[in-house]
This record gives structure tokens, C-alpha cells and sequence, in this order.
């Protein structure tokens, strides 16, 4: 995931989209704005969608998911530690994807970042069919830091995309002497993603001239275009990345014709804390976390962690939504923990 500014504190977004509406319109629209109060009460998001759940622990009561065999984890391992990626099969099935997606949907049209459909247990325990491959990759006990979160819903409308070329963390340390990551991105997509609706593309750590001896400058330079890949994936599979992969996602054609949807989650193994090579105030209080059935996640942590994400990640807010934005940031400043 790719990290933006801190939050803005002036009253415009920059780019000035704000200017599409009246001022009294939008003074109404932020005013009354979910994110204003009702947000920070569980009872809304009950109701907004009552057939999910918000427990404490999102993780102690998982849907039955496919199962990775060893020679799935054996062979997706080997993907990270050579090309620096992996594309697991389904980790959820396409009918679980489908309802999740309607959800992040639904919050969209409410004018309500995608992002904060992990207030719902559904949207964690999702991942726990990656368990035996984060387990090979990152060890025992491995972790993740809550505010490490994002979600995306790229409209399929011509010249949609997502977030350009970067790298997540570009440190030599965030790999071991053998290969293997101390930090994965892992992204699983809610809706089939295609080069027409802006999938994701990879260049191959052992294809990219920089990897990794030059990754701590953010080098982007290709000797060869054609080592450039398209990763397009099914709703319900996955694919995770170590945090020096150079990645992007692609942007939507005319023939687009449904959403990219997709969450994103760091997990870390438990000697790494990226709290010391990626100092950021939005992860300051923030304690790693095992993740595991025992993931104590409870209401209230889970909107420190949704304030910290949009801290962190919260540079297109602005122009995805430009009748909300100052709603949003004024959720994630009176959330964020430390403020």
C-alpha cells in the first residue's frame, strides 16, 4: 500500500473539486454526514448491514474456507521468495466475494470510504485461508499492525485507476538473507479484476534491475517492458507482494463493465515492527497484533484503526469523494488515537 501526506487541515481539497457543488450544498451534505456522529456508535453499522457481525474477536468464528494444500503453500513460497509475489487460488468462494462486495458497494454510495468496511468481523476473517502460507513466509506468531489496512473501489468508468507505480517499503532490511519477506501486502479482490477495470501489475523482483540492491532510492527504471506483468484475478483469490515489489494498479477501459473492489491487509512476521523502520504518528499506539482466533479486535479498536488507514493512506480522499471529504477527516482525527 502506498503511503500519502498526513491529513490535510485546510477547508478545500486541492484540486479544487469541491467547486462542482454549492457551498450550501455542500455545508448540508458534510453536516449531515453518518461520519459525523452516527458513525462512532456500533448501532449504526448494525443496521446499515445486520446480516454482518461486529464481535471482539473477528477471527474466533471464520466461514468454512477453501483449504491451501501443502503444495499450494510450498509453490507459493517459492513465487515470493524468486519473483517477489504470489497469486494464491480461491482463499474465499465467489459467493462470499460477491456479498462482501455489495457492502463496500453500499458504503460508497453513502459517500462512505471503502475502508471502512473493516468495522465488519467479514472482512478480517477473509484472510485467515492465507494462514499456512503467512505462516511459511513470515513464521510462527507472525502480526499485523491495525492501522496497516485499505480498501479500494475503482469505478468501472473509463480512465478509472488505482494507485500508481511505488513501492511499499523500500528497505533492504524488509527482506531476510534468504528471501524470504518480513512484510507481506496481501490484496484480495471482491470482484473479478482484468486489464479492462484497472488489475494489478508487477514487475518481478528477479526481473527488475534495482531489486534490491537499489530499492532504497525508489528506482523505477526497466531494461525490458515486456517484463512488466498483469496479475488479473478471480473474486475470492489473493495475491501478496513482499514491500519492495515494484507495483501498480492499472486503469479502466471503456469495456469496463463492473468495479474493482479489494482489501488490503500488512502482515509482518513477529520480529518486525514497523513502527521503527516506518515511524508514522497514525501507527504511534498502535500494537502488533498476532493474528489468529485469539485477534482481540473490538469496536472501538477497530475505528482507531480505520482513523490511522485514512491517515496513512488518504491522499485520492479528496477527490473520491468531494462533498464528504471533511466529514471523513474530521472522523479520522477525533479517532485516531494519541489526537
Amino acid at each position: 500500500m502506498r503511503r500519502h501526506a498526513p491529513l490535510p487541515f485546510t477547508r478545500r481539497p486541492p484540486n479544487g473539486r469541491a467547486r462542482l457543488f454549492g457551498d450550501s450544498m455542500i455545508a448540508v451534505l458534510q453536516s449531515a454526514h453518518p461520519l459525523r456522529h452516527a458513525a462512532s456508535q456500533i448501532g449504526y453499522w448494525r443496521t446499515l448491514h445486520p446480516d454482518l457481525t461486529i464481535t471482539g474477536r473477528p477471527l474466533a468464528d471464520t466461514p468454512a474456507l477453501p483449504v491451501l494444500t501443502r503444495a499450494d503453500v510450498g509453490r507459493l513460497a517459492a513465487d515470493t521468495v524468486r519473483e517477489g509475489y504470489f497469486h494464491a487460488p480461491q482463499v474465499i468462494a465467489p459467493a462470499y466475494a460477491a456479498r462482501l462486495a455489495r457492502v463496500v458497494d453500499n458504503l460508497v454510495r453513502n459517500g462512505i470510504p471503502p475502508v471502512f468496511c473493516l468495522v465488519y468481523d467479514e472482512f478480517w476473517n477473509m484472510f485467515a485461508g492465507l494462514d499456512p502460507l503467512l505462516r511459511a513466509l513470515l513464521g510462527e506468531g507472525y502480526r499485523l499492525l491495525p492501522a496497516d489496512i485499505w480498501a479500494w473501489h475503482v469505478a468501472p468508468t473509463e480512465g478509472a485507476s488505482g494507485w500508481g507505480p511505488h513501492r511499499d517499503l523500500p528497505r533492504l532490511d524488509a527482506l531476510r538473507a534468504d528471501g524470504r519477506p518480513r512484510v507481506v501486502n496481501v490484496w484480495l479482490p471482491l470482484t473479478d479484476a482484468g486489464p479492462d477495470n484497472a488489475c494489478m501489475y508487477v514487475l518481478p523482483a528477479h526481473l527488475d534491475p534495482n531489486f534490491p540492491e537499489h530499492v532504497d532510492g525508489g528506482r523505477f527504471g526497466l531494461e525490458d517492458w515486456q517484463n512488466i506483468r498483469a496479475l488479473p484475478a478471480h473474486a475470492g483469490s489473493a495475491l501478496g507482494w513482499n514491500t519492495q515489489v515494484l507495483h501498480w494498479g492499472g486503469r479502466c477501459s471503456a469495456r469496463a463493465t463492473a468495479p474493482r473492489i479489494s482489501v488490503g491487509i500488512y502482515f509482518r512476521s513477529a520480529d518486525c515492527d514497523l513502527r521503527r523502520p516506518a515511524p508514522d504518528p497514525a501507527r504511534t499506539g498502535c500494537a502488533p497484533l498476532p493474528f489468529g482466533p485469539a485477534l482481540a479486535l473490538p469496536f472501538e479498536a477497530r475505528l482507531e484503526a480505520i482513523a490511522g488507514a485514512l491517515d496513512l493512506y488518504n491522499k485520492r480522499i479528496p477527490s473520491d469523494f468531494p462533498t464528504t471529504w471533511e466529514a471523513i477527516f474530521a472522523f479520522a482525527r477525533r479517532h485516531r488515537r494519541g489526537t
